[in-house]
């Protein structure tokens, strides 16, 4: 065999070493703005294609590698800001290292807004370590651009910036014509009504299934002239309430599905709405930023209002007695609290304590102030499961409610019953809870010192592996199997001495309960009515069920008051 030529040799070698190939991690964004044509999904699939196609062709010409990690494609989404759905959640990935290049189509689809989007593409994203590609514009900050691409690239966000603007001062104009022709340019159509589109003007019509239930909206507030009753008659037939109408188009909620339903908020916003006797008010609000945060209010003589430009549900005299109606209930209600303020709200003393003993929801306090004929007046309490008087709900299908003397007229016997036999003794009760946090104190004193000497052992045990290790006496795999052994074990020590320094500072509170229970003790024994204190110091939860039944659960337990015996 003849002899190989060093230099040869090593050529070949050479050939055989291939270098890594380094990873771009992309991000294809896509975006279409909200004043685009009926073809979104066509255009937003154009613009991610035009980003692959770019993809492809980069990989097939150069060493690094292009994979495309996720696309993010915002629907409806204006330009003029940066708070969108999926580019928020670009954003997530780009700061979990999960993207660390970007690509749209052009710079008009990435933002329109000139400070913003270059804010991020000139800061953000080389701060970031992201790379940045606008495919039509040719712009790509990977390719370490010259100052005249900088240029361009401001001028067209530039550009982009003063077109949204022109847009957006047209789009008010055009929605100010649209309204003053009697158009409803409005989102969904109200609740009782669907749109259609005629003679160019989009115009309401009733809709065959809910315009009758808004016609018994009317007749019942008018009839009871109470909001609780017509919220009641609508859950007890299962009408499903406007948003739960728009999603599933069911007027009323199948008996197998769990039910949603209305409540006092949902029915007054349909009573004070003018769209329901056939009018239109319109442009009440403004948007005077980029961003819908900064919508206000206009005056009313900014409003743009059209009469009679649609069919009405209800009479003009109907709705006016329903907004008569209203002021009634506000007006009284607004009495009812001038006299509340005589008669200040106290503790809610069982808040923490109270629970319903059918679902096990926390009682929700009510108070009232009841006006006598004598001039006096009294403050009344109860408390009530919000599902069992909700018709919203079927947790609770029997009402369950209990007032605050009811409950205390059967909570201060229970107690006295129940402590009887501590009551003459509070003393011998005070050194049976000491001596018991004492005792417990000794078993964590002696348990720590039980583990901070098997975690010296061990300490002492590595010390003189170690030693013999470095005197040549250990292999270094028996000395590192050791370390690796007692890793464990001294987590386990360390997290059982954390624990009980944890119980040990917690002895305190221990001993604070005590306290506080003989002193409830003590006041219930002198008669004082109950206090907050007392009840938390005593009970660890009551259930209340329907018929003014009560279940006490004692925070104590018989084994610890036998002691005291």
């Amino acid at each position: 065999m003849g002899r190989v030529s060093k230099r040869r040799a090593a050529s070949e070698v050479t050939n055989v070493i291939t270098m890594p190939k380094k990873i771009i991690k992309v991000g294809i964004y896509a975006r279409l703005s909200s004043d685009a044509d009926k073809k979104k999904n066509e255009s937003i699939d154009v613009q991610v294609d035009i980003a692959r196609a770019f993809i492809e062709d980069f990989n097939e010409a150069h060493v690094e590698q292009m994979e495309v990690f996720d696309v993010y494609q915002d629907l409806g989404k204006t330009g003029t800001n940066f708070n969108r759905d999926e580019f928020s959640r670009l954003m997530q990935d780009i700061r979990l290292r999960d993207v660390n290049c970007v690509i749209v189509k052009d710079l008009s689809r990435f933002g329109r807004n000139y400070l913003e989007a270059g804010n991020y593409i000139e800061k953000i994203f080389p701060f970031l370590g992201v790379r940045f590609i606008a495919v039509a514009d040719g712009l790509d900050t990977g390719n370490n651009g010259n100052q005249t691409g900088n240029m361009a690239t401001e001028i067209k966000n530039l550009v982009n910036d003063m077109y949204a603007k022109d847009f957006s001062v047209k789009a008010k104009i055009h929605l100010k014509q649209r309204r003053e022709e009697g158009s409803y340019v409005g989102g969904p159509a109200p609740y009782g009504y669907e749109c259609i589109w005629k003679n160019k003007i989009r115009k309401l019509v009733p809709n065959e299934d809910t315009a009758a239930i808004v016609k018994l909206i009317f007749a019942m507030m008018i009839k009871e002239k109470n909001y609780a009753t017509v919220t009641d008659e609508l859950n007890q037939r299962r009408i499903n309430p406007p948003m739960i109408y728009k999603k599933t188009k069911q007027v009323i909620c199948p008996d197998r599905e769990e039910y949603r339903g209305w409540d006092k908020t949902t029915v007054q916003r349909m009573m004070k709405s003018p769209i329901y006797m056939g009018n239109l008010e319109q442009g009440k609000t403004t948007i005077t930023g980029k961003c819908e945060a900064n919508r206000q209010h206009k005056n009313k003589d900014e409003w743009v209002i059209k009469e009679n430009t649609h069919e009405p549900l209800i009479s003009i005299e109907e709705f006016d007695t329903v907004q008569q109606i209203m002021k009634d209930i506000f007006k009284s209600n607004k009495n009812r609290n001038h006299k509340a303020d005589l008669l200040p709200l106290e503790e809610n003393i069982f808040d923490s304590v109270l629970f319903c003993g059918v679902c096990g929801r926390k009682m929700t306090r009510h108070s009232a102030v009841t006006p006598y004929a004598d001039g006096r007046i009294e403050r009344v309490e109860s408390y009530s499961c919000l599902d069992s008087i909700n018709s919203k709900v079927d947790k609770c299908k029997e009402s369950n409610r209990i007032t605050k003397r009811a409950l205390t007229d059967i909570l201060v016997p229970a107690l006295r019953l129940e402590f009887a036999v501590y009551l003459d003794k509070p003393k011998k009760y005070t050194e049976y809870g000491r001596k018991l946090v004492e005792e417990a104190g000794q078993r964590y004193e002696k348990k720590l010192r039980e583990l901070q000497m098997e975690l010296d052992r061990i300490h002492e045990e590595e010390s003189d592996a170690y030693m013999e290790y470095r005197l040549g006496d250990l292999k270094q795999s028996n000395y590192v199997e050791l370390k690796m052994k007692n890793v464990d074990k001294k987590q386990s020590i360390s997290n059982q001495i954390e624990e009980i320094k944890t119980c040990q500072m917690s002895l305190s509170k221990v001993s604070e309960k005590f306290t506080a229970a003989i002193r409830a003790l003590l006041r219930m024994k002198s008669g004082k009515e109950l206090t907050k204190d007392l009840i938390e110091a005593l009970i660890e939860r009551i259930n209340v069920y329907p018929g003014k039944r009560i279940e006490i659960v004692y925070r104590y337990s018989d084994e610890l008051l036998k002691g005291v015996k």
